[in-house]
């Protein structure tokens, strides 16, 4: 944790991965260290003082999760209700579809989005899920796999699973986008895996 003086901001971009202009400075608040990049650290701060002439300071850090690109007229920005509980961003359609039963629909969403880490500036994928409201409805949200590069419109996979045609409305919430980390890696072909408990036994080995 460190000490910093707290300061009115003057101007703040959104732009990339976010700058913010201090100027002025009043009262002293604590900041937590990992709010900040690592190259931010206690001598960026060393020279403030509680004068209201004090050079502007710039403070680089990444303070949205997800960051949305509006494409159509009456596309809405994802939502989440309560914030550090919910696990996805709830998504709302463009425009109203029927989906007719036992068939698969693209329903647009007018959005693309950019997810980061807002503590590391990490990119991050995302996962579309079903709403449990969708679920109940016999509605089922398929192949829901958003790479964290991937910048075209966010289009969800949804299929009726039910015998009659159920109709989506324009600015319904249609699913949950679900961040996720990174992990992708290297491959290596080898000779043998490391051993484990459970080695190759598959389908129905842990009992019903």
């Amino acid at each position: 944790m460190i000490l910093r003086h707290q300061a009115s901001p003057s101007r703040e971009s959104v732009s990339g991965r976010g700058w913010l202009f201090f100027s002025g400075v009043s009262r002293a608040t604590r900041v937590f260290a990992e709010l900040a990049p690592p190259a931010c650290t206690a001598k960026h701060f060393a020279n403030s003082t509680s004068t209201a002439n004090a050079p502007a300071q710039l403070i680089r850090y990444h303070q949205y999760m997800l960051r949305v690109k509006l494409l159509e007229t009456g596309a809405r920005a994802p939502v989440v209700a309560h914030m550090g509980e919910d696990l996805g961003y709830d998504v709302f359609a463009l425009a109203g579809a029927v989906l007719a039963p036992r068939t698969t629909v693209k329903v647009r969403t007018g959005i693309a989005v950019e997810a980061r880490h807002p503590k590391t500036g990490e990119p991050l994928g995302l996962l579309v899920r079903d709403r449990s409201s969708m679920a109940a409805r016999g509605i089922a949200t398929t192949a829901g796999v958003i790479d964290a590069g991937y910048r075209g419109e966010i289009l969800v996979l949804m299929t009726n699973l039910g015998e009659t045609a159920v109709e989506l409305k324009a600015g319904e919430k249609i699913a949950q986008m679900i961040p996720v980390p990174i992990l992708t890696g290297e491959v290596s072909v080898v000779e043998s895996l490391e051993e484990s408990s459970r080695a190759e036994k598959g389908f129905g080995s842990s009992g019903r």
